[in-house]
Order: C-alpha cells, then sequence, then structure tokens
C-alpha cells in the first residue's frame, strides 16, 4: 500500500492537508459475489496535537471490478483521498488500513507541519495523467473538469504514459508580479531537465501544472525540485518519482488508429476520449487497449475473445454489406457489428406512394435487451442500405422524414417488436 500527503492553502490562509492512498487490486482479497468481485478496506485515520486525539476518521471502500483478471495485475489499483483542515501548526498523524477479508494491515506514522500563512506555494502533488474529464471518474481528484490522477506510490510506468505531472499552487499578495519558476530534474547525480519559465500570477492564488517528459528518459529513481523566486524572496519544494518499463499486452483489431478509433465509436458514442486527435500513437493504442478491456468485462469474456468476437463480425459486414465501401463501415455493418445478427428480418419494397420510386428495405429485429428496431433503405438500389428508422436506441437517430421514403400508406405495424 502508498501513502502520501500534499498541503494547500485555502483562501483564508489555512493549511488544507490532502491525504491519498493508493493499494493494487493483488493486495486484497476479491470475493465473487453479484455478477462481480468486490473487496473491502477499513481506513482509520487518527489526528494527535499534543498527544491528544483531536480528530478521527473511519471510513470503510467497498471496491468492485468486473473482471476477475484484474485482480493480479500490478497496473490496477485502488485510489482515495482524504482532506483535513488544520487547526493546530503541527499533527502527529496515525494512519492504519485493514482488509478485513484477509486480516492484513498497513500501518504509517509521520508528523505534518501547517504551511505558513505567507507560503509562496503549496507541495509538489506528482499525478500520472492529467486530462478533461466530465464523466465523474474519481471525482475526488478533479479541478475544474480537469482529472488529476495523483501517485502515491511515486511510481511512474513509461508505456502507459508520456508525461510526469506535478501540479503545485503559487501563493502571492504581489499580483501582477514578475515570478521566476525553475524545475530541475536529476537521475545519478547528472541533470537531465533544468527548465526556467517566467510568470506574472494574475491572483493571490494560481494553480499550475507542469510536464515532464517521458519519452527520453531511462528507468529509475529521479529527484528534482522547484524553485520559486519573487523580488524579495524565494521558496523551494522537492519531489522524486521512479519510472519503471513493464509494458502490457495491448489489444487491437485494426493496425491503423484511427480506424480503431472509428470502430471505437460505434460502442462508445459521445464518450471517446477528447485528446485523441492530439495523442501520440502510443496513447493512442492505450485508449484501445483499455476500450477492449472494458468491451470484454462488460460481455463477460475475455479479451482476446471479445476482439476474435468483433472481428467475426467486422468480417461478416465486409463480405455481406460491403459496396461502394468496407462493409463495416456502413450503417448496416455498425449495426451488425454492435448488436450481432437480428433475430427477425423483414426484406421488403416501398410502394408507388413514396416520394422516390420504389425501393427496397429490410427491417431488423432484436428480441435482446430494449427489443430495437432499425429499418434501412436502399436509397440508391445499389446494395448500400442507409439506416431511416431506429427505436430503443439511443445511441442512433432516425431521420425525421423516413415515412417519405416508404410511402404514406406504410403498414407501421411492421415495426412493432
Amino acid at each position: 500500500m502508498y501513502l502520501d500527503y500534499n498541503r494547500f492553502l485555502d483562501n483564508k490562509g489555512n493549511t488544507v492537508l490532502l491525504m491519498d492512498y493508493q493499494v493494487p487490486y493483488r493486495s486484497l482479497i476479491f470475493i465473487a459475489q453479484s455478477g462481480g468481485y468486490y473487496a473491502e478496506l477499513n481506513v482509520s485515520v487518527q489526528l494527535f496535537a499534543a498527544d491528544s486525539l483531536v480528530i478521527e476518521q473511519n471510513i470503510t471502500d467497498n471496491i468492485g471490478i468486473r473482471n476477475k483478471a484484474d485482480t493480479d495485475k500490478s497496473s490496477k489499483s485502488y485510489l482515495n483521498r482524504l482532506s483535513f483542515l488544520f487547526a493546530h501548526d503541527s499533527y502527529n498523524i496515525l494512519f492504519t488500513a485493514t482488509d478485513p477479508n484477509s486480516e492484513a494491515k498497513f500501518s504509517w506514522h509521520f508528523q505534518v507541519d501547517k504551511l505558513p500563512s505567507n507560503a509562496l506555494m503549496s507541495d509538489l502533488e506528482l499525478n500520472s495523467e492529467v486530462r478533461p474529464d466530465s464523466l465523474q471518474y474519481l471525482p475526488k481528484f478533479q479541478r475544474k473538469n480537469v482529472l488529476y490522477r495523483s501517485e502515491p506510490s511515486i511510481l511512474i510506468n513509461k508505456d502507459n504514459s508520456d508525461f510526469a505531472y506535478l501540479y503545485l499552487e503559487c501563493y502571492s499578495k504581489l499580483v501582477g508580479t514578475k515570478t521566476l519558476l525553475n524545475l530541475s530534474l536529476v537521475k545519478d547525480s547528472l541533470m537531465v531537465m533544468d527548465e526556467y519559465m517566467d510568470f506574472v500570477p494574475k491572483g493571490t492564488t494560481e494553480s499550475l501544472s507542469l510536464k515532464i517528459p517521458l519519452e527520453n528518459l531511462k528507468p529509475g529513481k529521479y529527484t528534482g525540485t522547484i524553485f520559486m523566486q519573487t523580488d524579495e524572496t524565494s521558496e523551494e519544494r522537492d519531489f522524486e518519482f521512479v519510472l519503471y518499463s513493464e509494458p502490457e499486452e495491448r489489444f487491437f483489431l485494426f493496425n491503423n488508429p484511427e480506424e480503431e478509433y472509428q470502430l471505437m465509436r460505434y460502442f462508445l458514442g459521445s464518450k471517446l476520449p477528447n485528446d485523441w486527435k492530439d495523442a501520440s500513437y502510443a496513447k493512442k493504442c492505450r485508449y484501445g487497449t483499455q476500450f477492449w478491456k472494458n468491451l470484454a468485462a462488460t460481455s463477460k469474456r475475455s479479451v482476446p475473445d471479445a476482439v476474435k468476437l468483433i472481428q467475426e463480425r467486422v468480417d461478416y459486414t465486409n463480405k455481406f454489406f460491403g459496396h461502394q465501401k468496407a462493409g463495416w463501415t456502413s450503417d448496416m455493418g455498425r449495426i451488425y457489428i454492435r448488436n450481432g445478427a437480428a433475430d427477425d428480418i423483414q426484406r421488403e419494397t416501398s410502394s408507388d406512394e413514396s416520394r422516390f420510386v420504389r425501393k427496397d428495405y429490410q427491417i431488423w429485429k432484436y428480441t435482446s435487451g430494449l427489443k430495437p428496431v432499425y429499418m434501412f433503405i436502399d436509397i440508391q438500389m445499389n446494395g448500400n442500405y442507409r439506416l431511416i428508422y431506429v427505436e430503443n436506441d439511443d445511441m442512433e437517430a432516425s431521420n425525421p422524414d423516413w415515412m417519405r421514403f416508404v410511402g404514406a400508406d406504410f403498414d407501421t405495424n411492421l415495426l412493432n417488436n
């Protein structure tokens, strides 16, 4: 288990202590129940001032996962954050965590002093990712809809991250005063990074997120310093992290990440990564791999079996729905790839009452889930059927003029499922 803390000042100059703890899934005992796997963690935090217990907080973390394979992966862990407001100059803190299923216990005793009210900057928070997030994933680690995933372990996997990020807050009553910030990084007594940045605080609290590129850094331990200087005062904070390389198995169906992205759109819709366009090739591969892992967990299959199933559907659509373009990119292909073969297919021809000459159309019905219904019509009579009507599928939309394609005398009872 890993534990780290960082101190920040609120708008009244009070010290806020953020305590982050992280426990790898493989360190917990998961029990199968209710279609998933669940573990518990009982956490107790006691804050002492002058040998008197002044704050005590006890919580129980209920940790649920869907994929049993994740319970033995070093890259999977549970992350949580506690927050305390300083009422004394210093605290002795006792942190205890217990797994009731294995009775394994972790304890750590340490002392923390409050930040001076005139401090220039906060502590440095190490993050493995910083990205926009509107889905409330790890909500305790979000600031203004941006997710800052902290790493209490100080372990950063080079194969899973393009950058290490440092989050800090700069405090200054000299709003508008030029301030110098220096970021230095050392490995094996050699300087590997030494960057200077001038900035002018726009407010009494200025939030900064600094990137440390990992591409050219070798695995090992790194120590660093943030040095801040104004006209009259200076201050510094130290940090450290360990960079390691442990490539995980990657899953993909298409060699081209952009084709993989189009396939992901079929299942994720608006939940796609916001930074895909600017992401590196390696990061796109990681997004794709996570998509397949999530799809496998949802369908209660292994990842290779999930990839194989979708590959079979893609092959089928290319064989039977491919005309002027690849079958998997057609409307029929998209629905088939997401839902598989329809339970009922009706093949008909539109009447003379339609706006157009007679067109072939098909109605697909499914009996599982929400029992969706889809109508496709061959507008150009070249085998490229277009989706014009959908029911019970929020990821698709009907053409508002769909009746004009099939005629005013179309029997809408054909759409009943």
